[in-house]
């Protein structure tokens, strides 16, 4: 029988069970490698009963539910471990490989760095539609250990979303097919009824004005008062890790049409410790520009990369990253804690 942490936690994920079917945005190849990555390093004896939780996003200095029903957004790259019946838990180092940056040779500060590629991105035309649809994909590893066997799993996560100007729309989350390490694991997997493997997403409709989201209100472009706002639920005084989490969470709930995008940019210019390390080639393919802030804001000193396209500004990834200390993380060094991919952003017609 699950311990009660275990069926809590279960429980709090119900809601996203499965996306049967989805093709991820990570090519087969990446996730494939991903996967012999996390699960290469063999289990080992731990003499002390443990469960972790799932790493969620952090907001003015609190942890968010992942409830709230399908609007819930899966944050990155969640590492669980559900440990079934009283056997000791076996600990895994499990994380995916970090991103490869190339050393920029360009020694300006990034602040001025956003700030020429703001410029750009101000002067793109704005797509239209009535609704503001966006994709976001994350990797969770998952570990389950009973008396006489453990069993782990990848699965992807993904969000679906439409969000109309009334404040309607609708939202499909879900997990994706995992992946194994064995046929063995498979079976185990399966054998124990666990999710993501066979059934639908979840969908939700909103009618006008119930679309769940951190902000009701639309957030100005002038970046002096994009700053405020998003203070208003991430206050200042957290840090400027705070401004990141704000942003990634903007992106997460709205798209950022060209004006918006350049004044997100520009808030981001000002943030003190903020560096440039150089190009970057996110887990899509895509060709990005990494830019890295150090903060002991989530209790270890961690590493938050935004990967922004140089040509648009648009905000292709977020990676959360423990390069020089794990603390009770039983995780090898540099170990990548959470990561997600913004997929889609952009306006489309009413969805179906």
């Amino acid at each position: 029988m699950l311990t009660r942490m275990a069926t809590e936690m279960r429980d709090t994920l119900k809601p996203f069970d499965p996306a049967a079917g989805h093709r991820s945005a990570v090519p087969e190849e990446a996730r494939q490698d991903d996967l012999r990555r996390i699960l290469a390093t063999p289990p080992r004896d731990d003499t002390k009963r443990h469960v972790s939780r799932p790493v969620g996003r952090r907001t003015s200095g609190r942890r968010l539910a992942w409830g709230s029903g399908a609007a819930a957004v899966v944050a990155g790259a969640v590492v669980a471990t559900l440990t079934l019946g009283g056997s000791p838990s076996l600990a895994y180092e499990a994380t995916p490989a970090p991103l490869v940056i190339t050393a920029t040779s360009d020694a300006r500060p990034a602040g001025d760095v956003l700030r020429e590629i703001a410029g750009r991105a101000g002067k793109l035309p704005a797509t239209t539609g009535a609704y503001q649809h966006l994709v976001t994909e994350s990797w969770s590893l998952w570990t389950r250990v009973d008396d006489e066997r453990v069993v782990s799993a990848v699965v992807p996560a993904r969000t679906e979303s439409w969000r109309g100007d009334d404040g309607s729309g609708k939202v499909v989350v879900g997990t994706g097919e995992p992946y194994f390490p064995s046929a063995e694991h498979r079976e185990a997997w399966e054998d124990d009824g666990s999710f993501g493997d066979g059934d639908k997403p979840q969908t939700e409709l909103f009618g006008a004005g119930q679309f769940p989201a951190m902000w009701k209100d639309a957030p100005p472009a002038d970046p002096a008062k994009l700053a405020d706002w998003l203070a208003i639920a991430h206050p200042r005084e957290n840090g400027p890790a705070e401004t990141i989490v704000a942003v990634t969470d903007l992106a997460r709930e709205r798209v950022l049409d060209p004006a918006l995008r350049a004044g997100v940019l520009r808030v981001l210019a000002t943030l003190p410790g903020l560096t440039h390390e150089g190009a970057v080639v996110d887990r899509m393919g895509r060709a990005g520009e990494a830019f890295v802030l150090v903060s002991d804001f989530s209790g270890l000193p961690t590493h938050y990369t935004l990967v922004v396209d140089p040509r648009t500004g648009e905000l292709l990834g977020y990676e959360k990253e423990l390069r020089t200390e794990a603390g009770k993380l039983d995780v090898k060094l540099p170990a990548v804690i959470g990561y997600d991919l913004f997929v889609t952003a952009g306006r489309t017609a009413q969805p179906n």
